[in-house]
């Protein structure tokens, strides 16, 4: 059975009925969106015009960005398989398996990490609760954590034995995270960022007694 379908109906409502007949579903289970209200003919007889709604079946978000990521990589030209590796109430993590994962992943993961802002715009669009999505290939994201994990532990650890403030070089978004949850369980430790843009940077400092 088809996910969506276009219907027609003297008013958009009854096209809506007719449709959610079709797909044997309720409202609060599918997306509608309104192409034509119709036109009321002459007398409300003659020269009217139909309206015409299309209804699509809601899916998971996980389903939905899984589906949105192979479809990007087909038209890409890439030759890979998309799967659901994780799945929780805030965050879907999606793997992919490629036969070239560094055409996939990209100089420094930047093609990975536009993959991953794409599918997560697209899954999320149209949804009153988003969540976040995470794109991996070839498990580079695990293995720059685990080495952003070690600069944040390794600088921590010179930060208190000097008990001076180190300031680390700019990083992205994600990895700046990644260094501020690791001081987080750090009890002597903090952690902020200072600079602008692609300037931005993360301070590691002892915490103040």
């Amino acid at each position: 059975m088809s996910s969506n379908v276009r219907m027609k109906g003297r008013t958009t409502e009854e096209a809506i009925n007719s449709a959610l007949e079709v797909l044997k579903a309720t409202k609060e289970e599918v997306d509608i969106r309104v192409i034509s209200e119709g036109e009321q003919g002459v007398l409300g007889m003659f020269g009217g015009k139909d309206a015409e709604v299309e209804v699509k079946l809601k899916t998971d978000i996980a389903e939905e960005a899984k589906n949105v990521l192979q479809d990007i990589l087909d038209r890409a030209g890439h030759i890979t398989q998309a799967y659901l590796q994780d799945d929780s109430a805030e965050t879907t993590s999606l793997e992919i398996k490629a036969d070239d994962p560094a055409r996939v992943i990209g100089k420094d993961g930047a093609t990975l990490a536009a993959l991953q802002y794409l599918v997560s715009v697209i899954a999320n669009k149209g949804r009153e609760q988003r969540k976040r999505v995470e794109v991996d290939c070839g498990g580079y994201r695990k293995k720059q954590e685990k080495r952003i994990e070690k600069i944040a532990r390794e600088t921590a650890e010179e930060v208190e034995i000097s008990g001076k403030e180190i300031e680390l070089p700019p990083m992205t978004p994600r990895e700046r995270r990644i260094i501020h949850m690791t001081i987080k369980s750090m009890p002597k430790m903090s952690s902020y960022s200072v600079g602008d843009r692609d300037n931005r940077r993360v301070i590691i400092a002892p915490t103040k007694s």
